[in-house]
Parts: C-alpha cells; sequence; structure tokens
C-alpha cells in the first residue's frame, strides 16, 4: 500500500533529521514484507524529489508557515509537510486531496493534536497556492 511506502519515507525523513549521512539502504529496510514492488517504487520516486527539491519544499513550507521559524517546527509535522508538499508539486498521478488526507494521517499518527490544524492548514494553504496559480 502506498501509505505504508509513504510511512517509511516519513521514519527516513524523520531519522535524516537527526543523522544527515545515513545509509544508502535504510530506506529498503523500513520497507518491510507485504510492500509490493510498485510501492517500493513510489517511496523511492517520493523520497528523490524530496531530495532532489529539498530547498524549494523547505521554503515554500516557511512561507506558508507565517507565524512560525521553520527550524522551530517540529520534526514530525515537517516531514509530514515535506511528504504533502512533494506530492502535490511533484506526484502527478497522487491527487492533491490524496496528498493532504495522507499527510493528515501521518501527523495524527505520529504529532500532537494541535499538530493536525498546523499540518491541514499549510497544506490547505499550498493547495490554493497552485489552484491560483493554475487557474492564471
Amino acid at each position: 500500500m502506498r501509505s505504508t511506502a509513504r510511512e517509511a519515507v516519513f521514519k527516513y525523513l524523520f531519522a535524516r533529521q537527526f543523522n544527515e549521512e545515513l545509509p544508502a539502504e535504510f530506506l529498503s529496510t523500513l520497507l518491510k514484507e507485504g510492500v509490493t514492488e510498485d510501492d517500493r517504487a513510489f517511496a523511492r520516486a517520493l523520497k528523490e524529489n524530496i531530495e532532489t527539491h529539498y530547498e524549494e519544499i523547505a521554503k515554500t513550507i516557511a512561507s506558508l508557515a507565517k507565524d512560525y521559524v521553520y527550524d522551530r517546527i517540529y520534526p514530525t509535522d515537517k516531514c509530514a509537510l515535506m511528504i504533502g508538499v512533494a506530492e502535490m508539486a511533484y506526484s502527478e498521478d497522487v491527487p492533491k486531496s490524496v496528498a493532504i488526507d495522507e499527510a493528515m494521517k501521518l501527523s495524527a499518527k505520529y504529532s500532537t493534536q494541535n499538530s493536525l490544524s498546523f499540518v491541514n492548514g499549510i497544506l490547505a494553504a499550498y493547495f490554493n497556492q497552485l489552484e491560483g496559480e493554475k487557474n492564471q
């Protein structure tokens, strides 16, 4: 399931915040049995999109988190936001509403109750920003 693949990428991103030199196979170890090859490919592509566009994604989150300093955002919230923004921006086969919903599920599972509204607010603002750009 793609949800499992996203969760593995979430854990990978969380670990990267504390150890930038993770072994290349670390993501593979997180993708346990029961994950299809398509889901493994999805997880690798999501990870690559985040790493390739990391600065752009971080700037997007920082600009939308108006009253928060980017470096002070909870690590778990940052991971959910990275995944949500990356999927909305770079995964054409993932509907934006699904990207938001999946990021919300990760936030609900791994972060605080207050994080849900924070993550949802930023992703909703990004969705509106993308829709506004599309309609121009």
